[in-house]
């Protein structure tokens, strides 16, 4: 499990979970903290879980332990000796249920105040943070939704009526979509929407809250979906916008504006290495990850190195080995033409007498104007 964190400075962190028990807090360069032993880290997810306008770092285990680590990192110990330690303390502990495998930090029931979602098998649950009397995650019973086949993945999406919906992957089964149902008294019931779609193949990942900026386009946000086949597919509420085969199997699904026009561009890693960036026209992008070895762990997002701040940043974790690209950017995944850089044509043709390199340069110094 990985995630980038968002710290109070500003400067994005980058999390990191094994099986193992091992969590690793990595800022600019270097490994900053660590805490060892706390059970089979399945997901972990960062977020205002305790909605007071900081982000905490929630870990669950396999055993079912849920653990939150507040912004203000707490040394294992205090003594001379462990100043220079990495070694940190978590905030909070609870137990949860075990074989926890996927979390989500959102706003799902609509309430003005996040919960935690997370899947149990067929289950999902929601909790939420009372801070009012035991200070603990309290399970909200009524909120849980068993959809009786097993769930592969979720996500969240803003409709366009600035509401949450939870979306939901079924193997062999399609998706699903949950809007929070509320009254004056609070929340009442899970509403089903319409099945999104239904795939050949079972769905492996899924990403929602796909933003975009294009002219004429609604304010709904779009889903991504990727199949174990190397389907992927893009939505805006059930409508299907395009579908696109790609070369190899994908494990992780993210979004990220790599090309710094104000849209989220679709990020899909396969197990080797091979990274493919998709815009909303469909225009894709590869990379090859530049060592032959399987991954481990994908992730991308903003992440700060230094006083540059935060940057596009690609995340590939190998056997023991964590490789960061920094400041990707791409200038733009489309075909472009001499329309989509207007000039002055006349400028090159009162330069007639310019020819050869000369004349190359002109026609380059007017593109670049």
């Amino acid at each position: 499990s990985s995630g980038i964190n968002a710290e109070y400075g500003g400067n994005n962190e980058l999390c990191i979970g094994n099986i193992g028990g091992d969590l690793f807090i990595f800022k600019n360069k270097e490994e900053k903290w660590v805490k060892k032993n706390l059970g089979m880290i399945t997901c972990l997810g960062i977020g205002d879980i305790k909605n007071k306008g900081e982000n905490s770092l929630v870990v669950i285990t396999g055993e079912g332990l849920c653990y939150i680590f507040e912004h203000d990192i707490i040394p294992e110990s205090k003594s001379a000796e462990s100043k220079e330690s990495k070694e940190i303390a978590y905030n909070y502990k609870q137990k949860f249920p075990l074989n926890i495998a996927q979390l989500v930090i959102a706003d799902v029931t609509n309430r003005g105040a996040n919960d935690l979602v997370v899947v149990l098998d067929t289950v999902v649950r929601t909790y939420s943070w009372d801070s009012d009397s035991d200070d603990r995650l309290v399970h909200q019973e009524k909120q849980s939704y068993d959809f009786r086949r097993e769930v592969a993945a979720i996500t969240v999406n803003t409709l366009s009526d600035g509401q949450t919906s939870l979306i939901v992957c079924i193997p062999h089964d399609g998706i699903r979509v949950l809007k929070a149902i509320r009254s004056d008294s609070g929340f009442e019931d899970w509403e089903p929407v319409t099945q999104v779609a239904k795939f050949t193949s079972p769905v492996r990942d899924v990403i929602g809250n796909i933003g975009s900026n294009v002219a004429g386009d609604s304010d709904d946000c779009m889903v991504s979906f990727v199949t174990l086949e190397g389907l992927l597919t893009m939505y805006r509420g059930d409508q299907e916008l395009w579908s696109l085969q790609l070369d190899k199997p994908i494990f992780a699904l993210l979004k990220m504006d790599i090309d710094n026009d104000d849209n989220d561009e679709v990020v899909a890693c396969s197990w080797d290495g091979l990274t493919f960036f998709v815009d909303h026209k469909k225009n894709i992008c590869k990379y090859k990850f530049e060592e032959n070895v399987a991954i481990r762990g994908f992730c991308a997002g903003l992440y700060a190195i230094g006083s540059d701040g935060n940057k596009p940043a690609l995340v590939y974790i190998t056997n023991g080995h964590v490789v960061i690209y920094y400041n990707v950017e791409l200038t733009s995944l489309g075909v472009q033409t001499l329309n989509d850089y207007p000039f002055d044509f006349g400028s090159i043709c009162d330069h007639s007498e310019i020819t050869g390199e000369h004349r190359v340069k002109l026609i380059r110094n007017l593109l670049t104007t």
